[in-house]
């Protein structure tokens, strides 16, 4: 057998061990990095492995936020704009979205509902300075954020809600803090078909 042709058969089985060693060196160097096991492939494999950061979830959440959940104020609207503890993303905004959130599962099942889809509604109506699509100021963002308060209150459906609702909702955060002043409150209220009844029972019952 010519030497050229035992060359090319050594060099052809070297090649052939290489491929069936190489993961395996690769494997045993990913283990000794301190991962518990090799990545599968897929991105939210390795995300859940903790290998990739959660870059796209985020993102994702600042421009559609989730039912139920809290985290735009947080992780979309301070991230950006860095308006401290008693900023409207921390002080307002995430502090009454924990409280609503608690006090879901003590009301009817439509109060319940009603909670799910205004806290929705108002991380929805401020995503364009979440996901960074408009700019903005702290101070100016306060004054947007409460002025879109009224309307998803009551597109939602506040004023059909059982009187049982209404006392447990203005005992979690008042009229004021609810609509922004009292003068909002009666106009949103006496122009809206359906709410008189609200009107007269906080007019009764929470204004003071």
């Amino acid at each position: 057998m010519k030497p050229s042709f035992l060359l090319i058969l050594a060099f052809g089985g070297f090649i052939n061990a290489s491929t069936h060693l190489l993961p395996r060196v690769v494997q045993d160097a990913y283990n000794a990095s301190g991962v518990r096991s090799f990545p599968e492939a897929g991105c939210d494999n390795n995300i859940q492995r903790g290998i990739l950061p959660r870059t796209t979830s985020v993102t994702n959440e600042c421009s559609d936020p989730k039912p139920n959940s809290c985290n735009f104020y947080s992780d979309c609207l301070e991230a950006r704009l860095h308006c401290g503890p008693s900023g409207y993303p921390i002080g307002y905004g995430l502090y009454y979205c924990e409280k609503f959130s608690a006090l879901r599962s003590q009301m009817s099942a439509a109060g319940q509902a009603w909670v799910t889809n205004t806290m929705l509604c108002l991380q929805s109506d401020l995503v364009a300075y979440g996901d960074g699509s408009q700019t903005t100021t702290c101070s100016a963002l306060k004054v947007y954020a409460f002025g879109t308060h009224a309307d998803c209150y009551v597109k939602n459906g506040i004023c059909t809600l059982p009187p049982t609702d209404w006392v447990k909702i203005i005992k979690t955060v008042s009229i004021t803090e609810l609509f922004s002043s009292l003068d909002a409150l009666k106009a949103t209220l006496q122009a809206v078909k359906g709410c008189v009844g609200l009107y007269v029972w906080l007019i009764g019952n929470a204004i003071r």
